[in-house]
């Protein structure tokens, strides 16, 4: 009997952007090696598998699942993920009118290692206009610390 070839990063990250059913893709990233017994060495994430599961999840509106990667992420410290990753989690959830998931993953940036700028603030923004949620807008932009606004106006 043949012994399946263990998935590496780079196969997955392949498989997952050609994968067009996103609960397969959802499902192929969470067991990427499902012959493999638990004991083995756990598999290593890219930022690309990430990048691409997100990606995926919010344009299919799965964004139970896209919470689940997200925490994923967040405990996953050999990944520091780019601004971008957020910024798009953002409108995702601005398209669904989502407004307070926006604002969560906007506060929680630092948690998983990226830092805020100017990105993301417009990302925030842009989510609370298309939720319409204008009295909410006023209060990130009264609350944004000063080193962000400094951002905003260069």
């Amino acid at each position: 009997m043949k012994i399946p070839k263990p998935m590496s990063p780079f196969r997955l990250s392949s498989r997952l952007r050609s994968e067009k059913d996103p609960t397969l893709a959802f499902n192929l990233f969470k067991n990427p090696n499902p012959d493999l017994k638990p004991a083995d060495k756990p598999f290593r994430y890219s930022l690309l598998s990430y990048d691409l599961i997100i990606t995926k999840l919010g344009r299919f509106k799965m964004f139970d699942e896209l919470e689940q990667v997200l925490h994923q992420l967040k405990n996953d410290t050999r990944i520091v993920p780019e601004e971008i990753i957020f910024c798009n989690v953002m409108k995702y959830y601005g398209r669904a009118k989502l407004h307070e998931r926006a604002l969560k993953v906007f506060d929680e940036m630092p948690h998983y290692r990226s830092p805020r700028t100017v990105k993301a603030v417009n990302s925030l923004l842009n989510a609370l206009l298309m939720s319409q949620k204008f009295d909410e807008m006023k209060e990130v932009w009264k609350n944004m610390p000063a080193r962000i606004l400094v951002l905003i106006i260069y």
